[in-house]
């Protein structure tokens, strides 16, 4: 089975991916794929987060590495250079530039944490409060509005640290998805680059639960793959998605483009 695409790939940079940004190309060309994103965690002027994202003065080295990669296997694959990012309000200015200068070809909506005098502080944690699913719910749908991002990665995040899927996660993700049909902003069934025994169709994300509910609306569902090693793009892994996909009868893409 064979995606025509994957824009969500981390690199080592990040502190908790492995391997060469030249070897997560030569995977994706493996398996066929012809358009590949690198989106590794933006990285912020004077936010150090050490095992999460680099450093701010990594930026022109990661961008001149993948550019550099653009040319070599131009005739190959099509290769893309951007991030995944928070909605933080303190770096929108800094986004708005990442892209208006053209350092960079996109961002990708993937909201893990908010800041509090520029220190990270996560929504989701073992015993966690509801309410922090709630601001998760308000901050992401404030970041699809931004017009920023291109999609919405792993939208149902929180089903990693909730035991069930239950009457609070089922607003929450109709208020995310009602906002993703009004936008026409895609979201992605995400494979974690965790693979065997983690990912899981009822209580991880890719969760049924969250994505049995946009089948109700007019929503694009796309594929990440979120890779954090090269070895984790491979048939397997994106056949093990696509059942989840398919099983669901989802409204899929499978030629979607940045």
């Amino acid at each position: 089975m064979k995606i025509p695409y994957n824009y969500h790939t981390h690199t080592y940079r990040c502190g908790h991916a492995i391997g060469k940004d030249e070897e997560y190309v030569k995977a994706a060309i493996k398996v066929g794929i012809k358009s590949f994103g690198f989106s590794d965690h933006v990285f912020l002027p004077g936010v150090h987060e050490e095992g999460i994202r680099a450093d701010y003065e990594e930026l022109d080295e990661y961008i001149n590495s993948i550019n550099a990669l653009k040319e070599k296997y131009k005739d190959k694959i099509e290769i893309y250079v951007g991030f995944e990012a928070e909605h933080f309000p303190e770096f929108i200015d800094y986004y708005k530039d990442l892209l208006d200068s053209k350092k960079i070809d996109y961002l990708i909506l993937g909201h893990h944490s908010y800041l509090v005098d520029n220190k990270v502080t996560d929504y989701f944690y073992k015993g966690c409060p509801k309410s922090n699913l709630y601001r998760y719910t308000e901050d992401i749908i404030e970041g699809m509005r931004s017009g920023l991002y291109k999609y919405v990665c792993h939208p149902d995040l929180f089903m990693d640290y909730y035991p069930e899927f239950d009457e609070d996660m089922r607003v929450c993700s109709i208020k995310i998805i009602e906002e993703a049909e009004r936008l026409n902003l895609p979201l992605e069934v995400n494979l974690g680059g965790i693979g065997e025994p983690f990912w899981d169709m009822e209580h991880n994300y890719s969760c049924r639960g969250f994505f049995e509910l946009t089948k109700n609306y007019n929503v694009k569902i796309i594929l990440g793959l979120d890779s954090h090693n090269p070895k984790e793009i491979n048939e397997a892994n994106i056949e093990k998605a696509m059942n989840f996909i398919m099983t669901l009868s989802l409204n899929f893409d499978p030629n979607y483009h940045i």
